[in-house]
């Protein structure tokens, strides 16, 4: 059963909060560098690369890389095929896909890279080896892997406000009873109040690069990209929290276990409160961690 609770809200909401990220968030912090500059020149060194896009979303990623990269084959795959664009370009071709079971016989060992994003919100602890295991199957022989990813908490404040210490204390709470993969920050008084309830601590996104390794795959490269530096994202990386914050509001909504959250208006009210802080001068700031590397040439 998934425990992915970002699908709630108004039709169109998710949706639009992918590709408003993609096209307004990511894409300026990494520079405009969709891939690393090795799998960019490998792939471009070949007639007709075939690339998979593993949850998908609404495709986004897949139509940014098709444009960069037109003789390529883009396959994108996700479970929740209504988040899927139209008027794709034509080598460009999303399909429903689920990344906990076996990928078709007919599609293994196939592609030349496989690409994931913000999983984080899909993936247990216990999950992450075993889904990179089964990405390894879709990759010919010294086919790569890119992962982007981050983590509940990547998103902090200054100075610590009380709107977004809210966000961060039912968030722990929430995820941790959910199993995943979350970082504790033991300079944040949420979390110093929260560890004792919990019987261990991850560590994600610092252990990515750490899962890919156990999965298999070799060569491994990691970068990460902070907004601190560039003042000209702090406006965007406000509207990512609070759009992100409002989705986890009502992921907590839909679930029914956060006593503090169980309605839409109480979902609408804790973002307001954030909201006013970030008008009132707290900073706020994001990290991203991208990994790559390949699949052995021998297993």
């Amino acid at each position: 059963m998934s425990i992915y609770y970002l699908n709630n809200g108004k039709k169109g909401w998710e949706e639009d909060r992918l590709d408003w990220n993609h096209h307004k968030m990511i894409m300026p912090l990494v520079g405009n560098t969709i891939l690393p500059q090795e799998i960019e020149e490998d792939l471009q060194s070949k007639s007709s690369p075939i690339i998979a896009d593993v949850c998908t979303g609404t495709g986004v990623w897949a139509v940014s890389v098709a444009e960069q990269l037109p003789q390529a084959q883009i396959r994108g795959f996700d479970i929740d095929t209504s988040k899927f664009a139209t008027n794709l370009p034509p080598n460009v071709q999303l399909q429903r896909g689920d990344v906990f079971e076996p990928f078709p016989s007919e599609l293994l060992g196939k592609f030349d890279l496989v690409h994931a994003r913000f999983l984080v919100s899909l993936l247990r602890k216990e999950d992450w080896v075993p889904v990179a295991r089964n990405f390894m199957t879709l990759l010919r022989p010294g086919g790569w892997i890119l992962w982007e990813d981050s983590g509940p908490f990547e998103f902090r404040v200054l100075p610590i406000t009380p709107g977004w210490s809210k966000y961060a204390a039912l968030n722990w709470t929430f995820c941790n009873a959910q199993g995943m993969d979350i970082k504790y920050d033991p300079y944040f008084p949420y979390a110093r109040t929260m560890v004792g309830k919990t019987n261990s601590l991850a560590r994600m996104p610092a252990t990515l690069k750490a899962h890919l390794d156990d999965a298999g795959f070799v060569d491994l490269m990691e970068k990460d990209y902070h907004t601190s530096p560039d003042e000209k994202l702090d406006i965007g990386t406000k509207e990512s929290m609070l759009r992100l914050a409002y989705q986890t509001f009502l992921g907590m909504v839909a679930s029914g276990k956060v006593e503090d959250m169980k309605t839409e208006a109480q979902a609408e009210k804790a973002v307001n409160e954030i909201r006013k802080e970030f008008e009132q001068g707290t900073l706020c700031f994001w990290t991203l961690n991208r990994v790559w590397g390949k699949k052995p040439v021998q297993s």
